[in-house]
């Protein structure tokens, strides 16, 4: 099947990718940045439908564009306090979280996502709920902070762990079909096979 695939980076380097997955004009998001206009302007120029979007986890550079996404938003609920709750992450990065007001929208449970051919898989380690998304019919694999091609995500900040960090790799990334395409949460795209034989740092963290 054809893809139709874009990706939009935020000015927090956080990837949110655009999707047509199902051979229709239906488009879902991966994750929702501070900075949406671009990909809702998009969505908006190609007259997409837009049928929802997955959020890998709820660290503000990921959810924080919740706030200006009127539609179905699916998510771990072991990270829905982070994603309703972004003040305390913004305070740490940037110094100060002033004007940054709580998410108190509608957050839906992974298991209410309504399409049979999207995977998804929880991989604790850089947070508590982080999920990874699988597109089986597309050889996709969208990871969030989780793996990325040339490293992973740090594990000490809230809800953080890397003793969970390192039963994900083995127990989740190891298990990823090799044929697959890996997107990340920040930088490039990488194929599941490649990152397994080039990744220093999961090979440290499996051989630990």
């Amino acid at each position: 099947m054809n893809i139709n695939l874009n990706t939009f980076t935020s000015f927090t380097t956080s990837n949110c990718y655009v999707l047509q997955p199902f051979g229709d004009d239906v488009c879902i998001f991966v994750d929702l940045p501070p900075d949406l206009q671009d990909a809702i302007e998009y969505v908006k120029k190609k007259n997409l439908s837009i049928g929802g979007a997955l959020i890998t986890h709820g660290h503000y550079d990921h959810a924080l564009g919740l706030k200006d996404f009127n539609y179905s938003s699916y998510i771990n609920l072991d990270d829905e306090f982070l994603a309703r709750n972004p003040q305390e992450q913004i305070k740490y990065f940037m110094g100060s979280s002033d004007g940054i007001d709580s998410y108190s929208g509608e957050l839906k449970y992974l298991e209410d996502i309504p399409y049979e051919n999207i995977n998804h898989y929880t991989n604790p380690g850089h947070t508590k709920g982080s999920t990874s998304f699988e597109f089986p019919e597309l050889g996709l694999i969208f990871t969030g902070d989780f793996v990325f091609r040339d490293g992973i995500g740090r594990t000490d900040l809230q809800s953080g762990s890397l003793i969970d960090m390192k039963a994900s790799l083995q127990h989740v990334f190891m298990n990823f079909n090799e044929d697959y395409e890996i997107l990340p949460g920040h930088g490039p795209s990488g194929k599941v096979r490649s990152i397994k034989s080039n990744n220093i740092t999961i090979k440290e963290c499996l051989n630990d």
